[in-house]
């Protein structure tokens, strides 16, 4: 497993998205990245942005105030942003992060609203999901994994006690550290509740003595008591047997009714059926309104061919007037002229102009009423005619030459004897269709007749279904209402019956059913009668009841619950003291535990601390060119259980709250292991590491750093700026260190330091311009030739 590369985007002067690949050399060995840049350009915060998305909660570690300090912020050309992200990816083809998974990428993600999530390969978790995966793979925030500036100095400050969390950390007995913090919460959890349990059992034993009287003065009134149930057991097996008896009388006078009812209303719903199977008929039934319009269409058709027969006839009378009054003309025109010429012939034109008049309200005419007028028109141009005739008769005069002028042959009286004969023709033909339609007229009147006939046999019978359909459907509603009262009754039985059920549960604590068994005898002892019969004076029965529970209360005012509840007290006080001993048997089970833990933690400490002082000893000497260095292990005294951080398991050191033995509770103070550092460089004899000097710390420091990391090699380390102090020689002695421990250690230095810069496989520089804004330059040293030359 190993670091494969890290996304910044937002995280303080990192605005934009920035990717540092720290992915293997071309060679295939795992190296040492360098990222180096100029005071106040962002280097730490690469540090910081890891240290961050490994679940870092605390904002003075990665030097803020508040949560959106870590947000970029914005500058003179760049407005702020409103989140920050960064995101770690590992390869995990080893698998030591417990996913199966080739590639594990972690991110976190805050908004100034305060608002985070967390993601594992996209997929949102929580924090303690990425705390437990990465210390699995041991690694994490608190984990020597990653040194800030100022961390490797502050070793050699920190208490003996906190020195020896850096050893445990190595010694990788966190696990067994976090189960024995569970098992002190548990066996102060256990406490709490055995001294809870012992003090409710003291409290409820004076109350149990005095139930305990109660209860066997009781126990004397067992005869009374149990008298009582006898009577109680025949009078309740005397109502339950009465109301059976009623609900079987009512259930099957309804199950009669019903069936009748069901009876009833299909006949019902067949006569509604039938009813309405008539009623649709005589709603639907067109035959008969056909058979009227076809009639009045025949009768309009027959009285339009009255009209043209009469019209008809009428032009044949009028034809014949014309003619006679044509023929008249004639006459008149070959007889001698009058002595007045110009009045003649005023009157014949005067004629020919009404006879055209005539012909014209001929062709329009339309009605008999038009007809008449005709007629009356045509006879007074023939009375003009024969005054004509009259005047000229006596006072003619012999036609000379003109009479030949005048005559004409009579052509016109064979024309109108041919209209005339049309006419009649059409006269004919009328009469005929006339004749005709009013045949079918009255084939249809019978017919007519006999579908009325129809539709009046039709509704008697769909009167006859309805008097039929009221009648049953009033019988069927009398039986429902029977029926309803019928149920209305049996529910008051039913009503009865849970009365009962609920006062034998009272009374008896039984089933009602729970009688039938011991009916008879109940029976025979509440009747006096030995032969079992079921005769019971109710009201008998009832008066001895009420003696008997008087009786009850006068035996001392005793509460009939008083024995329940002293078996109910005495089980709960068998409890609390069953509890108490389970309890007692947990805390010696925990106790073993944690005994077990802190052996477990003791061997692997003592083991781990022998080792990494070995190695202190030899990074010590290599340092510094000689001298002497080790761990000691001293007694600090720690007081009482108290977790830095009670709401992690994972973090956070536990302090026993012990007495001898670790675990009982005692507020004495208690030895604990703590670690001291002696150091003495070459040709000095210090006494105390506040003798030593600034570069002097620094290498003490990076000397046990570095026999942490051989000892247990995490996969991964981010130094920042820790050989700051360094001068030339122990810069070139650090380099080679930090050289053979990337063979199992991927390291991610931070550094100013030219030498360190010499010993990396990949090289990033972090600028920052005008706007405020971090920058990533990146070069392989593995690919830079002579002269500076980036080879291709």
């Amino acid at each position: 497993m190993y670091l494969k590369k890290l996304e910044i985007s937002g995280f303080k002067s990192f605005a934009n998205r920035t990717t540092l690949d720290f992915s293997m050399s071309h060679d295939g060995v795992r190296g040492i990245t360098a990222v180096v840049g100029p005071n106040g350009s962002g280097k730490s915060n690469i540090a910081d942005s890891l240290r961050w998305v490994m679940g870092e909660q605390s904002m003075k570690n990665l030097r803020g105030k508040k949560s959106d300090d870590i947000i970029f912020a914005g500058s003179g050309k760049k407005a702020r942003l409103g989140s920050a992200q960064v995101t770690l990816f590992f390869d995990n083809a080893d698998k030591r992060i417990p996913l199966e998974f080739e590639e594990v990428s972690i991110t976190r993600k805050i908004y100034r609203s305060g608002e985070g999530e967390y993601l594992i390969n996209g997929s949102r978790a929580r924090l303690q999901d990425v705390v437990d995966i990465l210390a699995k793979a041991g690694i994490g925030k608190e984990s020597y994994s990653i040194i800030n500036q100022g961390m490797a100095d502050a070793v050699l400050n920190a208490t003996p006690f906190d020195r020896r969390s850096i050893i445990e950390e190595a010694a990788g007995v966190k696990q067994y550290q976090i189960k024995k913090e569970r098992s002190l919460r548990k066996l102060e959890s256990t406490r709490e509740n055995l001294d809870k349990a012992k003090s409710l059992a003291e409290e409820i034993k004076p109350h149990l003595k005095m139930l305990k009287r109660q209860a066997e003065k009781a126990a004397q009134s067992e005869g009374v008591s149990a008298e009582l149930r006898e009577k109680q057991m025949g009078l309740y097996t005397y109502l339950w047997q009465n109301f059976q008896q009623e609900k079987g009388k009512f259930n099957e006078a309804k199950e009669e009714m019903g069936r009748t009812m069901m009876n009833l209303q299909r006949e019902v719903d067949r006569l509604a059926d039938e009813l309405n199977k008539e009623s649709r008929v005589d709603t639907v039934n067109t035959h008969l309104a056909e058979l009227e319009k076809q009639k009045n269409e025949k009768r309009g058709k027959l009285n339009q061919l009255d009209r043209d027969l009469i019209v008809t006839e009428g032009r044949i009378e009028i034809e014949k007037e014309k003619q006679k009054n044509i023929e008249m003309i004639e006459e008149i025109k070959v007889q001698s002229i009058p002595v007045d010429l110009h009045y003649v012939r005023k009157g014949i034109e005067e004629i020919r102009a009404d006879q055209e008049r005539l012909i014209a309200q001929i062709e329009s005419a339309e009605s008999m009423d038009d007809l008449q007028d005709i007629k009356e028109f045509a006879r007074s141009i023939q009375q003009r005619l024969f005054e004509l005739k009259t005047d000229i008769e006596s006072g003619k005069k012999e036609p000379a030459a003109k009479i030949e002028v005048v005559a004409k042959p009579k052509p016109v009286a064979a024309a109108d004897s041919a209209a005339i004969i049309g006419y009649k023709e059409k006269t004919i033909a009328l009469r005929a269709e006339i004749q005709k339609i009013d045949g079918e007229v009255r084939e249809l009147e019978k017919m007519i007749s006999e579908e009325i006939q129809s539709d009046r046999q039709k509704r008697q019978r769909f009167f006859e279904v309805e008097r039929d359909f009221r009648g049953k459907q009033e019988t069927l509603n009398k039986l429902k209402d029977q029926f309803n009262e019928s149920k209305i009754a049996l529910a008051r039985v039913e009503v009865h019956e849970e009365d009962l059920r609920a006062d034998v549960l009272r009374e008896l604590r039984l089933n009602v059913e729970e009688l039938a068994p011991i009916r008879n005898a109940d029976q025979s002892a509440a009747t006096g009668n030995d032969d079992g019969s079921s005769r019971i004076d109710r009201g008998q029965l009832e008066r001895d009841i009420a003696k008997l529970k008087i009786q009850m209360e006068q035996i001392g005012g005793i509460d009939p619950l008083v024995v329940e509840e002293y078996e109910e007290t005495n089980k709960r006080f068998e409890f609390l003291t069953k509890e108490s001993e389970d309890l007692e048997n947990a805390i010696v089970a925990l106790r073993e535990i944690i005994k077990e833990m802190d052996q477990k933690i003791s061997g692997e400490f003592s083991q781990t601390f022998e080792e990494i002082n070995k190695e202190f000893t030899k990074y010590f000497r290599i340092i510094f060119g000689g001298g002497n260095a080790s761990l000691k292990k001293v007694e600090v005294r720690k007081r009482s259980y108290k977790s830095k951080n009670d709401g992690e398991d994972a973090s956070g050191e536990v302090e026993d709250e012990a007495g001898e033995d670790g675990v009982d509770g005692s507020k004495e103070e208690k030895p604990e292991i703590g670690i001291d550092i002696a150091a003495s460089p070459p040709g000095k004899k210090i006494s105390n590491l506040s003798m030593l000097s600034g570069g002097e710390r620094s290498l003490t420091s990076l000397a046990l750093l570095f026999a942490i990391i051989s000892h247990n090699p995490p996969p991964f380390a981010v130094l920042d700026e820790v050989e700051a102090a360094l001068d030339e020689a122990n810069s070139k002695r650090f380099g080679r260190i930090i050289n053979e421990l990337s063979d199992s250690t991927q390291f991610v230095i931070i550094t100013h330091n030219r030498e360190t810069m010499r010993q990396a496989s990949m090289l990033y520089g972090v600028t920052m311009g005008d706007e405020g804004i971090s920058k990533l330059l990146s070069v392989r040293l593995d690919q830079v030739g002579q002269g500076g030359r980036i080879l291709q």
